[in-house]
């Protein structure tokens, strides 16, 4: 039976997740996959080599994307929050946003307009909407998981799965992309731009469902009732801003983040040019995925008996170790590459923590002052992905152009290390400073489920 109380006019109704929707809340993130990390992954190169758009243009539509972002994000999280449909607060977004976002992924892959000047304009259009499109749909996700459950266990849970989600999406779309891109590709040895576009659009049609079996399984039980004040914009974002520890997380997202995400916008480069082989690219980009997939589901009995900030910190100095083995690996060692790539995947466990921890800081800020702001919350882990996956690619872009990239040609053995360092050493180093940064957060698990036990005393008081 369900237990009803108040917090504020928000009504909490406790009933113990499914299995199985906790699963289904995980296909969101695998969806999310097969649309943005597609566009992660292949987007940069496709500028480069098949648009044939210069470097600085890349890295300007990258970063230019990114500065809106630091606005539209949270502004997205506050109209999510602030939302009051039969569906839910959040749900809605995610059932009417997706079809929108699976037709702008694939438009991304398009250039009608060629390498000049509409060429460029087109890219950063149809990029920054996309962007703006996943926000929409994404940052109701990510927020999803914190109204669905108030239980810490059942909350890892959430993320656990979600983090499977995705992982099995980067399973699927690096170890098959490459060969669905050259099966349309008329033979050629790399990719065309018609292998680029079939394969964005197989992606994108199969999204379509998987966001929709989220919006049919998920309940937010945290409801706003009808007659709740709502929060001024100012008080939000005051308590976004002022949540010590929530700022915390999005220091550590952003390090980790710009270490995992921006390494894939540029690894298809040290595939390509320094390994030689198109097709390696689905090896080496599955194997850190298969990795977080299975470790993904030991994260929840890793925390319950080291705690949510020791695991993830030792999943990222060894996330970096491994990227460190592959640095300093020969181009023809292959066995030496892979081994490393197998470390930076088995502790690829970060992710479903950090969420968890994004929770921990919307319940303290609750208690500390009134206001429950989970969608602009999570608007900061959203902002922090597509900050890294932009770092990575704008930085990362101009950085292989510092060291005499051209695209399309024999690279110098200069511009290779170059390429090295950019996509193995400079990550590792970034996951060893988030793993230092991890040192910041003094909430232990403990104080955690205090916090809750007092919230739920509050909410019980007011019901009186």
């Amino acid at each position: 039976m369900e237990k009803e109380v108040f917090d504020n006019g928000m009504k909490v109704e406790k009933k113990k997740l499914t299995k199985f929707s906790m699963i289904a809340y995980g296909l969101g993130d695998l969806a999310s996959q097969f649309v943005w990390t597609f566009v992660g992954t292949y987007l940069t190169v496709f500028y480069t080599d098949i648009v044939g758009l210069a470097p600085v243009a890349v890295s300007m539509i990258m970063l230019v994307a990114r500065l809106w972002d630091g606005i539209n994000d949270p502004m997205m999280g506050m109209i999510a929050e602030r939302t009051r449909s039969k569906f839910g607060r959040f749900r809605p977004y995610i059932a009417f946003g997706s079809p929108f976002l699976a037709l702008f992924s694939v438009l991304t892959f398009t250039g009608p307009f060629g390498n000049g000047t509409a060429g460029v304009i087109w890219a950063a259009i149809i990029y920054i909407v996309a962007g703006m499109i996943y926000t929409l749909v994404n940052i109701p996700y990510g927020a999803l998981a914190a109204v669905m459950s108030e239980d810490a266990n059942e909350r890892n849970q959430l993320n656990a799965w979600r983090s499977v989600g995705m992982n099995v999406g980067m399973i699927i779309v690096n170890s098959m992309s490459s060969f669905i891109m050259l099966a349309f590709s008329d033979g050629s040895q790399v990719a065309t731009g018609r292998g680029y576009f079939m394969t964005a659009l197989i992606y994108a049609v199969i999204s379509i469902p998987l966001f929709f079996a989220v919006f049919v399984t998920s309940r937010e039980v945290v409801q706003p009732m009808k007659n709740e004040n709502k929060v001024p914009l100012r008080t939000t974002l005051k308590n976004v801003i002022g949540n010590k520890y929530l700022m915390i997380v999005f220091l550590i997202m952003i390090l980790q983040m710009t270490a995992f995400m921006g390494r894939i916008a540029v690894t298809t480069f040290y595939v390509i040019y320094c390994l030689g082989a198109f097709t390696l690219i689905a090896l080496l980009m599955t194997i850190p995925s298969i990795g977080g997939a299975v470790c993904s589901l030991a994260v929840v009995p890793l925390v319950k008996r080291f705690g949510k900030r020791n695991v993830l910190m030792i999943s990222l100095i060894l996330q970096g170790t491994g990227l460190l083995v592959v640095y300093f690996a020969d181009f023809d060692n292959l066995p030496m590459i892979i081994a490393g790539h197998v470390i930076f995947g088995l502790f690829n466990m970060g992710f479903p923590i950090s969420l968890s921890l994004v929770a921990d800081s919307v319940d303290y800020q609750e208690l500390k002052s009134g206001v429950r702001t989970d969608g602009t919350a999570y608007a900061t882990y959203g902002l922090a992905t597509k900050i890294g996956n932009a770092l990575g690619a704008s930085v990362g872009i101009m950085l292989l152009h510092s060291f005499g990239y051209k695209a399309n040609m024999e690279q110098s053995l200069a511009t290779k290390n170059g390429i090295n360092l950019v996509v193995n050493l400079i990550p590792a180093i970034l996951f060893f400073v988030s793993a230092l940064a991890c040192l910041l957060w003094n909430l232990s698990d403990k104080d955690t489920d205090d916090i809750r036990k007092q919230l739920d005393e509050k909410r019980e008081k007011e019901n009186e």
